[in-house]
């Protein structure tokens, strides 16, 4: 792949151990604002009993000895890259659902402020604590409690006016990276549009999620070394569990309702709508193979930025010779696991801009939810909690998804 200066390196390798502090980064220019609700989601879910309420606070996940709560179909994690193979499905805290309700912490004592870029009354838009991109954004409705992106299917002219508004207002959130020069010019390679980079922005959705609030994300490009490197041995975008934003639509636009349960199995969605024209497999491949070479396309990383390139899980020193990275000796010692945290807290811009201690900061949100379910908290999305109205699927049960 070619980085700064048309400097070649093996797709194989990537560069690790930044210099610098950090690179060029966008502050958060959001209002800070105080938690509306004391304590965890636990205690509010104590005071507000009610089971409609009670299914849009907890996830069903895989918990990681990292502590992230991941995704229950996966096998290794996707922050640390262990293995899930042995590792239980528990409950864990709907981290969305806090941000919306204002919840002050988490069980484990973190406060729950979010890195916040744009709030309406229709959507909430904020870093991703685990940013693959250095503008790695999350786009959820501030209005409905949809699980995941299934439940779009029970109303599909619904679900386009919220994806478009969805997007609309996560390019907005990232105009202000684009705006800044700085950022610009070291992130970017070559002259690039406004409209070019969003064509390349790298959108869609997990299933199973690792939090149930229906969520886009929205990942400008170029991925950070490491991570580029990960989605390069395929272990981001996974088949089957991203389903891009252009593959929902495509799906939507067919207009063809679709009853949605909690347990409906993704395959037999997949499979019904392979039949009517819209191919999974090849939306994702088409998908897959856009966001590496994008990524590939946009990077601009200097070599002179940084310490070491690592190949094979090892660190080694290197040159630039001949317009082309050449590795030295193994350094030893240098933990590539090491310098990953620490290249992620410096080409992240979740929490930005950070405090004195060197930690990322954060907010609550302004308006926040009542906890409920009706005018004033999360409102009722076809399927969720009522019956969705179906089309040519008499033969199927009516039933609403969460009784």
């Amino acid at each position: 792949m070619r980085l700064c200066g048309d400097v070649e390196m093996p797709r194989a390798w990537y560069l690790a151990g930044f210099k610098g502090a950090s690179y060029p980064t966008v502050p958060s220019a959001a209002e800070q604002s105080e938690a509306a609700r004391e304590g965890t989601i636990d205690d509010l879910a104590l005071a507000f009993p009610e089971k409609r309420l009670q299914a849009a606070l907890f996830n069903d996940v895989k918990a990681c000895k990292c502590g992230k709560p991941c995704a229950f179909t996966l096998e290794a994690c996707n922050a640390c890259g262990a293995s899930l193979k042995e590792v239980e499905i528990t409950k864990s805290e709907n981290v969305f659902s806090a941000f919306l309700f204002g919840v002050k912490k988490a069980q484990k004592g973190f406060p729950y402020t979010i890195s916040l870029r744009r709030q309406t009354s229709e959507v909430l838009i904020f870093d991703d604590m685990l940013a693959l991109t250095p503008c790695h954004l999350n786009g959820i409705s501030s209005k409905y409690y949809i699980p995941d992106w299934r439940f779009l299917l029970t109303d599909p002219a619904a679900a386009l006016k919220l994806l478009d508004v969805l997007e609309d207002e996560l390019w907005t959130a990232t105009l202000p990276f684009l705006q800044n020069a700085e950022f610009r010019r070291k992130i970017f390679k070559g002259n690039l549009t406004d409209e070019e980079i969003r064509g390349k922005v790298m959108k869609s959705f997990n299933f199973p999620p690792s939090q149930f609030q229906m969520h886009i994300q929205w990942l400008v490009p170029p991925l950070v070394p490491f991570q580029h490197y990960m989605a390069e041995l395929r272990n981001h975008f996974h088949e089957g569990r991203a389903f891009p934003v252009s593959y929902v639509r495509k799906v939507l636009q067919l207009n063809e309702p679709y009853e949605v349960m909690k347990d409906t199995p993704i395959s037999d969605i997949i499979a019904f709508y392979d039949k009517k024209g819209v191919v999974y497999k090849d939306c994702w491949t088409e998908f897959f193979e856009k966001c590496i070479q994008d990524s590939i396309e946009c990077a601009n990383w200097s070599p002179e930025d940084f310490e070491y390139v690592v190949d094979a899980g090892k660190a080694y020193s290197f040159k630039v010779e001949n317009g082309s990275i050449v590795k030295g000796a193994v350094v030893e010692g240098v933990n590539p696991g090491d310098l990953q945290k620490k290249d992620c807290a410096a080409l992240q811009n979740y929490g930005r801009p950070y405090t004195v201690e060197g930690k990322p900061s954060g907010t609550y949100i302004k308006t926040p939810l009542e906890p409920k379910i009706g005018p004033g908290g999360y409102q009722d999305w076809p399927g969720v909690f009522s019956p969705a109205p179906m089309r040519d699927l008499e033969d199927r049960e009516k039933c609403c998804a969460i009784c």
